[in-house]
């Protein structure tokens, strides 16, 4: 069954089994609560350099750690690619940053 989340434009961004299953398995230190605040209240967003149908969504964890989780923005909706951890934000024109 899938997860509903909400982003900060107030949009619905889903979390499929398949994706939810990905992130368990591959990257068991991001957990959902950090998935929701990533979503809801990121650092930062970019425009993916490599899909230009995916946005990349940041929190800060640590001054040198970040959780990114990825979104296809699809005619069907948003969905969660995967997430992350990572050292720094990739690559990417900035689309929100907070605070500014």
């Amino acid at each position: 069954m899938a997860l509903i989340f909400q982003n900060f434009k107030k949009q619905r961004v889903i979390l499929g089994d398949g994706a939810y299953e990905h992130i368990a398995e591959a990257h068991p230190e991001v957990t959902l609560d950090q998935i929701k605040v990533a979503l809801e209240d990121p650092d930062e967003v970019r425009a993916s350099s490599y899909r230009e149908d995916s946005e990349l969504y940041y929190l800060r964890r640590t001054k040198q750690r970040y959780i990114c989780v990825v979104v296809k923005v699809c005619v069907d909706g948003i969905h969660i690619a995967t997430a992350l951890t990572t050292t720094k934000p990739k690559v990417g024109r900035v689309l929100y940053k907070k605070g500014t």
